[in-house]
């Protein structure tokens, strides 16, 4: 099944600038320099160097599920580590098709359909789930999180990254920032659907967190003229630690 709101999600990737050519997404999470995204894409380097370590640290072999792969770029690095093998898992066939053009060589790395909320789950539990950049379109959280720790094998991991998550008191206006960028762009309806979480949603599924950045004068500098450090938060979830 796939979201009614996909073509307004892709509407609003094509005028931000986000559907990238294959050549771009080849070269990923790294953009040339001067590209309007070059720096958001060096946060998301530098999040994808830290969960890419922390696999590699794991011994012995593991199945991991991009959940909400987009183009596939975070896939297919993990695909790439040693005795992974990856599933990535998108409703948006755009990008999905484009991920099996430009990573679907690697026979460690197989390209799924399916939303996240409805699809069925995996024949076999996996080792890890992760969600990048993906929670910020899921309306209800805690339930996808009940979901997808139910897929995972004993021992099993659900990691969270490169989405913001809000103090109660910052919803109103994230929420408002959010509604001025839609309407600006013609599409006002992804105010709707684009959703500010918040920390007290994560409280009974007890996280690890991490990474988390700390505010400085310094940070807002050094995202425009210094080394790019992702701004949001990794957490961790097992199974076994929910309330």
């Amino acid at each position: 099944m796939t979201p009614g709101w996909l073509p307004s999600y892709l509407q609003v990737r094509k005028l931000e600038g986000r559907l990238l050519s294959d050549h771009l997404v080849a070269q990923l999470p790294r953009l040339p320099t001067g590209h309007p995204l070059s720096r958001e894409w060096m946060a998301r380097a530098d999040s994808s160097r830290r969960v890419l370590a922390y696999f590699d640290a794991v011994e012995g072999p593991r199945t991991i599920i991009d959940a909400g792969c987009g183009n596939g770029w975070l896939a297919a690095a993990l695909a790439g580590l040693p005795q992974a093998v990856v599933f990535g898992v998108d409703a948006n066939a755009i990008e999905l098709e484009q991920g099996r053009r430009v990573f679907g060589s690697n026979p460690n790395l197989k390209f799924v359909a399916g939303d996240l909320e409805t699809m069925a789950a995996p024949a076999e539990p996996v080792d890890a789930i992760v969600l990048a950049s993906v929670i910020q379109y899921v309306a209800d959280l805690g339930a996808l999180i009940r979901r997808l720790l139910g897929w995972l094998a004993d021992g099993g991991e659900l990691h969270v990254l490169d989405s913001p998550i809000y103090q109660s008191d910052e919803v109103a206006a994230a929420h408002d920032r959010s509604l001025a960028h839609y309407a600006a762009l013609g599409v006002p309806e992804m105010a709707g659907v684009y959703r500010h979480h918040t920390w007290s949603e994560f409280e009974p599924f007890r996280p690890t967190i991490l990474h988390r950045t700390k505010p400085s004068a310094g940070r807002l500098l050094r995202r425009f003229i210094g080394p790019v450090e992702t701004p949001f938060p990794w957490l961790l979830i097992r199974p076994e630690r929910p309330a």
